[in-house]
């Protein structure tokens, strides 16, 4: 199969860990944004790390991930493709919960605009897979 036909794979996962790396920042306390990295709020550990020593150092940290997991799904056999893509796409969606839940007093509600997104993208990018693959 061709690399190329794989791109709407790689689409879901890209667009939910923007979303997610995205709210991880706005997460972050004013000391934080004030130049105690020390004070970074993040789950996962290779990123608290990369926060703790420079919101650039995070920001490079997500394009290096980005890089990974869409090379990753390029030239994988095409189900390892759709599983990856699937799973980083949960990953990201459950991150970008959590924030929401800790963050904002309706959080729930958004949780669950971000799942239906999710969903819309994991679905819109399979109907196109799906098309690019028969052709």
């Amino acid at each position: 199969m061709k690399t190329r036909r794989k791109i709407p794979l790689c689409i879901p996962p890209l667009i939910l860990c923007l979303i997610d790396q995205t709210i991880t920042l706005i997460g972050q306390t004013p000391a934080y944004w004030s130049g105690d990295y020390s004070n970074a709020r993040e789950g996962n550990p290779w990123f608290s790390w990369l926060l703790r020593q420079h919101p650039l150092a995070f920001e490079a940290g997500i394009l290096l991930w980005i890089v990974v997991f869409t090379c990753a799904i390029l030239f994988l056999p095409r189900f390892v493709s759709m599983v990856l893509s699937v799973a980083i796409v949960l990953g990201h969606t459950w991150g970008t919960a959590s924030w929401l839940c800790l963050k904002y007093t309706h959080g729930y509600w958004y949780t669950i605009g971000v799942f239906i997104l999710s969903s819309i993208v994991i679905v819109v990018s399979w109907e196109i897979f799906q098309k690019k693959d028969s052709l």
